[in-house]
């Protein structure tokens, strides 16, 4: 195992008692198990405690709180996960990344039926991936959420975007309605602590037009094979990651907040969707359907955990 030594002086976590969205609040959760005993470090040699429920959603819980999560993000978070600052990775990696991300947008939506005028990249870094989608269409207006000072710093100075806000989760939203044809939400979902609540206020600021591209991680075909690490789950389970989805929980919970897929693959260890608001009409004649994936979930952790 090869992991990065972070300082953690002086950094106290608290956690606290959350539930699943996807069942009943008094739903008994499984603790993940490794060597039959709870897993409980993950990444960096935090403390985490990673569950399973009975819809097969595996979560954080108890996690850190919103407080801690925020000195986290604002102190410790570049150090340890800000890709332009990883030697083997860089701009260049932030840049391939969003023309994967534009290559399959590209492949899905035609454009000349939804002209892009804006763009909001949410956990968008210092930006190099707005960068590059203005290169690309010189005429849209670039938007960024980004927790890190120095991240922010680089967006609007270097970079040129708007910055909305350092919080997804802020009230930012509420000067913000109908204004985006497109939301990037890259590797931002499986971080949301109240996810209907934020893809909900997400929704509100996609244009009549608009959509979202997210992608998470796949909890049903999780990344085993690593370089820097002998055991996946110490890559795998991280104290930033509240949830961990596959499709079923993903799309579930996307329809919770309004949401759905138009189009969706499963590649690469993660699930990507492009997903549009469902109109009002439609949504509250739906009926979310119980999500029940435990069974298949188990058999993927029994196989990989020892």
């Amino acid at each position: 195992m090869t992991q990065h030594k972070a300082n953690f002086e002086n950094f106290e976590p608290k956690f606290e008692t959350v539930y699943s969205h996807l069942d009943s609040r008094d739903a008994i959760a499984n603790p993940i198990l490794l060597h039959q005993k709870p897993l409980i470090i993950g990444q960096f040699g935090q403390q985490l405690h990673p569950v399973i429920y009975p819809s097969g959603l595996v979560m954080l819980n108890p996690r850190w709180t919103a407080d801690t999560y925020n000195l986290f993000y604002t102190k410790h978070y570049d150090e340890l996960y800000d890709l332009a600052l990883k030697p083997d990775y860089g701009k260049e990696g932030i840049v391939r990344n969003m023309r994967e991300v534009w290559g399959r947008v590209i492949k899905k939506i035609n454009l000349k039926d939804s002209p892009i005028k804006s763009v909001l990249d949410a956990g968008c870094g210092p930006g190099y991936g707005l960068e590059y989608l203005k290169s690309e269409m010189p005429n849209i207006d670039i938007y960024g959420i980004e927790a890190s000072p120095d991240s922010r710093n680089i967006l609007e100075n270097d970079i040129g975007a708007t910055i909305l806000d350092s919080d997804l989760d802020g009230d930012w939203h509420i000067n913000s309605e109908g204004q985006f044809d497109v939301i990037i939400l890259r590797h931002v979902v499986e971080h949301m602590l109240d996810p209907v609540k934020t893809l909900s206020n997400l929704k509100k600021t996609l244009s009549p037009e608009g959509f979202m591209y997210i992608a998470v991680p796949d909890m049903m075909h999780p990344r085993t094979i690593l370089r820097d690490y002998t055991d996946w789950w110490e890559y795998w389970f991280r104290s930033v990651h509240a949830y961990y989805y596959c499709k079923e929980t993903l799309f579930a919970t996307l329809l919770m907040a309004g949401l759905e897929p138009i189009s969706f693959e499963e590649e690469n260890e993660e699930v990507w969707c492009i997903v549009k608001g469902v109109d009002s009409e439609n949504y509250n004649n739906r009926i979310i359907e119980e999500v029940n994936v435990f069974d298949q979930q188990m058999k993927v952790l029994g196989a990989h955990l020892p």
